[in-house]
């Protein structure tokens, strides 16, 4: 009996539609393909929830694939669609992520049954709060941008 022979399959099923999958397009659209392969992976972690006989998958693994999801896709979606403003969206991306981190440590306290709340989400949350505030900065301040631009040679 092959136990492990489902894994595999869903593991080149995901990488296909990840990685080949846009190839056969002339000019792949992201905001299109990248939710697809978070959809790809979201139904491969499912598979391994009932292969594994567990039930984390709807309290843990869909929230946290979903908003992972959420805040890629709105960052393809903005950086293709919208001329300017990179460092707003890269910003607002790096915040919201420290967020997911914190909404990640929840779901496992919950799902998992731990009964205090530990903190280290809060490591993440901090640094990326604060990468995606200079970076908004950044954006709003015209002398500090051009003084970090000849800095970094951008």
């Amino acid at each position: 009996e092959l136990t492990w022979a489902g894994y595999v399959v869903g593991a080149l099923i995901t990488s296909y539609v990840i990685l080949v999958l846009p190839l056969w397009f002339r000019n792949p659209n992201p905001v299109i393909f990248v939710p697809v392969g978070f959809a790809t992976t979201a139904l491969y972690v499912l598979y391994i929830n009932f292969a594994t006989g567990g039930n984390w998958y709807l309290p843990f693994a869909l929230p946290v694939t979903a908003g992972i999801c959420a805040i890629v896709t709105a960052a393809v979606a903005l950086i293709r669609y919208v001329k300017h403003g990179k460092l707003f969206i890269f910003g607002g991306a790096f915040i919201a992520t420290g967020g997911l981190t914190l909404l990640t440590e929840f779901l496992i306290n919950h799902t998992f049954g731990f009964s205090r709340f530990i903190g280290w989400s809060l490591y993440p949350l901090t640094t990326f709060a604060l990468l995606g505030g200079i970076l908004i900065f950044l954006a709003i301040c015209r002398p500090a941008r051009e003084s970090m631009e000849r800095i970094f040679f951008i």
